[in-house]
């Protein structure tokens, strides 16, 4: 960042430089540095993101539909986005209500499908991601209209030109396509970004998180009257107010007196007041078992966060999949995060839990365990800033002991900067995987900063 962009930002006002407070300032460039914010400045982030469980690819789509720009944040640092890209969203203003309105959805969503150039029509461009509008509180809400795909165009980008859709030139959406997955990747689309401190964000998500396992705890231990206390009294799911639920839930902690109730992939997002908690959730009891994902959404209208929705969409049960299936599934899910938990610790310089996820026989670069450790180390000491971005990540599972993991890295600190090509190589030890052996192949030279 030079000094004329200092300068213009102080113009508008901006004492605290971050990037995403000066994002409307950027045209399309990726966010390549950090901004230096000094010792006492109170560090902003969007407050959409309150908790992620490092379980996916953990990206976020944060579209911004005052400034018609588009936000890409790898999850383990929200703070500075990889890429900013111009969009173009409804030409009337507002959230959309009914068909034909030509607004833009506001909220929080998900890809459920995906297209390819020579599956479309020409006024879709290159690429095309249909998202779940409406989504459960959209219909609750009594929010009509269908049809809101998020796709590329062969005519020039125009700022508010669409009939509600999200469009992005051919060139933008094909690199986006490469970040965004279906069930995994939030869409959060939002009038104007609200920005909180860093601080008050992380407060704000383990006290969701915490609320969350809680309520899970009551579920399981069948404390219907306590469970209860964490829906609001105008509650509604499934048909049923708050005392019909009660009454509902009672019947079923009698029927069945032990319960195995899990939950997985938590994400905790928020989008104008309203706070969705998104997971995998597996329920067993004697003679039932139960798969889906689950929605709850919160609001906090007193001193308290309470549930006002439910819903549930079942999945394919487990039972009716080959036992070698559900076993894959399984064990590309534990692979995958062990990579997320591993780029993270690296970021933070956890050296304790990064050096867990490696096998007693690991070697690489000459180095056993012991020799990786001390290195690790001291590049941690050498480097006060580390970023680590993964993408394109892609996983073998050669048996159920061994397997290959394959992605793009792009590695920062504040002296030095490589892009290249890691493989690792992974095997289970007493139940979980661990790495054995990783390479690194440059894509580009390497620069020291």
């Amino acid at each position: 960042m030079n000094r004329d962009f200092y300068k213009k930002s102080a113009l508008i006002g901006i004492t605290l430089l971050l990037p995403f407070l000066v994002f409307p300032h950027i045209a399309r460039a990726a966010i390549t540095e950090p901004v230096s914010l000094g010792t006492h400045a109170k560090i902003l982030v969007p407050d959409s993101l309150l908790y992620f469980s490092y379980q996916n690819p953990g990206y976020l789509l944060l579209v911004e539909k005052s400034t018609q720009k588009a936000y890409l944040c790898q999850i383990c640092n929200v703070d500075y986005p990889l890429k900013v890209y111009a969009c173009s969203t409804g030409e009337n203003r507002g959230p959309k209500c009914v068909k034909n309105d030509r607004k833009t959805p506001e909220g929080i969503y998900f890809i459920t499908n995906s297209f390819k150039e020579q599956e479309l029509s020409s006024i879709y461009g290159v690429r095309a991601f249909p998202i779940d509008y409406p989504n459960p509180l959209d219909r609750i809400l009594g929010r009509k209209g269908y049809g809101i795909w998020i796709h590329g165009t062969n005519q020039p980008l125009k700022p508010r030109d669409t009939n509600g859709c999200i469009v992005f030139s051919n060139k933008d959406i094909l690199e986006l396509s490469r970040y965004i997955s279906g069930r995994h990747t939030p869409i959060i689309i939002t009038q104007k970004i609200n920005f909180i401190e860093r601080k008050g964000l992380q407060k704000e998500g383990s006290e969701l998180k915490k609320f969350i396992m809680e309520w899970l705890e009551t579920w399981k231990e069948g404390q219907i009257d306590r469970y209860m206390s964490f829906y609001r009294k105008d509650f509604d799911a499934q048909g049923k107010n708050w005392r019909q639920w009660r009454a509902h839930k009672r019947r079923l902690s009698r029927k069945y007196r032990t319960v195995d109730i899990k939950i997985d992939d938590l994400q905790i997002l928020r989008e104008n007041g309203i706070v969705l908690a998104k997971f995998d959730q597996t329920y067993s009891a004697s003679g039932f078992f139960s798969n889906g994902v689950k929605r709850l959404y919160l609001q906090k209208k007193s001193p308290e966060w309470k549930i006002t929705n439910e819903f549930f969409k079942k999945g394919k049960e487990l039972a009716h999949k080959a036992p070698a299936k559900v076993q894959r599934e399984k064990e590309l899910l534990a692979i995958t995060r062990l990579i997320f938990n591993w780029q993270r610790a690296w970021q933070e310089k956890d050296l304790q839990s990064y050096m867990t996820m490696y096998s007693r026989d690991f070697f690489s670069l000459g180095l056993d365990r012991d020799g990786w450790k001390r290195h690790k180390s001291e590049i941690n000491k050498r480097y006060s800033r580390i970023s680590v971005e993964i993408s394109n990540l892609h996983i073998r599972l050669l048996s159920f002991e061994r397997a290959t993991a394959r992605f793009d890295q792009e590695y920062r600190s504040d002296k030095y900067h490589d892009k290249g090509k890691k493989t690792i190589q992974l095997v289970k030890r007493n139940g979980r995987w661990k790495i054995k052996t990783e390479t690194w192949a440059p894509s580009s030279r390497k620069r020291a900063r």
